[in-house]
């Protein structure tokens, strides 16, 4: 496709609409309501969103990001919102979009009166692009195309249920990644990263940045440091999730090549989401991606026995992964594509 459009849209035809920075208890507990049933309607199978996640994030909020929250109101009553985050240390011609719309009160142009909003806004901040993910048949996905989007990276989240349906297939899959790597070891912890492997750490997701298939998707590498992982680490504890970490280095005491995150959250008990994972480029070829994923598959199930479905998602270019989750069990559940609008 060519260069979206700029987008525009008739405000007129969006009656009694008021759009309001949330400022207060009362505008934030009614922005999250909007968004908590949104995804109780469409996605009925997804851990409902968490208002204890959404408080800590204001008082410790998410490194390398400012985030704008907007309400939109009709007669007094919230219809629809949105989340507006401008990155602040990587990627500043980039502004990343959520909007959500009250299930009652669609197809009224509420949808594209926010993404004007958000064009509007990110504008003020220098920014020459919205990023919009939105789900594959979802009441996004129509408006993207009506706004002439460009479709910039498809991925496919996929689910595995648990406990694993062939636990033999697993551990016949674990014996042959240790056997294929005979010169690395594993080290695992569950929650903050500790003091000595943070340089490798940063280190491995600063790679994820540029090794990670993007297709057409505007990103740039990011930089990571210590105290940037820290930052990271806080965030994810103090909203309430817990990093289970497994990581594989060079023999008995040497760097770290590769790793893989789960995040468990006790207030949804049942599930849990497959973070990064990356094999540094110099120690592919050895199965480490699978050894790293099935050890830490292990340490999740000791952490939070009550789990029974892992989400995670994957670049519909990426196939190496893909087929290593397939492997361990992990089933397609939906589909997303991250869209991108240009605002010059």
């Amino acid at each position: 496709m060519g260069r979206a459009r700029r987008i525009v849209t008739d405000m007129t035809t969006v009656a009694q609409v008021r759009l309001t920075r949330v400022d207060d208890e009362a505008d934030l507990r009614a922005w999250f309501e909007v968004g908590a049933a949104a995804v109780a309607h469409d996605r009925p199978g997804d851990p409902p969103r968490s208002w204890a996640g959404l408080v800590s994030e204001l008082t410790r909020p998410w490194p390398g990001r400012d985030v704008e929250r907007w309400l939109a109101r009709s007669d007094g009553d919230a219809v629809a919102a949105l989340r507006l985050a401008l990155p602040n240390r990587d990627n500043l011609s980039s502004a990343l979009v959520e909007c959500e719309v009250a299930p009652a009160q669609r197809r009224r142009g509420l949808g594209r009166a926010l993404l004007a909003h958000a064009a509007d806004r990110a504008r003020t901040q220098g920014r020459t692009r919205l990023i919009v993910e939105v789900r594959t048949g979802g009441p996004g996905d129509a408006l993207m195309r009506a706004l002439g989007a460009r479709p910039a990276l498809r991925d496919q989240r996929r689910r595995l249920p648990l406990p694993p349906a062939d636990p033999a297939a697993l551990a016949a899959m674990e014996a042959a990644a240790v056997a294929a790597s005979p010169g690395h070891t594993l080290v695992g912890w569950t929650g903050t990263t500790p003091d000595d492997h943070l340089d490798d750490i940063a280190r491995l997701a600063a790679q994820m940045s540029t090794d990670t298939p993007l297709d057409d998707l505007h990103s740039e590498p990011e930089t990571y440091d210590a105290d940037r992982v820290r930052e990271a680490d806080a965030a994810s504890v103090g909203h309430g999730m817990v990093p289970l970490v497994t990581a594989a280095r060079v023999g008995v005491d040497g760097p770290l090549v590769a790793y893989t995150t789960v995040f468990h959250r006790a207030e949804t008990p049942w599930h849990a989401s497959q973070g990064d994972t990356l094999v540094e480029s110099a120690h592919r070829g050895h199965r480490l991606g699978v050894r790293v994923k099935l050890a830490n598959l292990a340490r999740l199930q000791a952490h939070a026995p009550q789990v029974t479905a892992v989400d995670t998602w994957n670049a519909d270019s990426n196939p190496w992964m893909v087929s290593i989750n397939e492997a361990m069990g992990f089933r397609p559940y939906d589909a997303w594509t991250e869209w991108e609008l240009d605002l010059v």
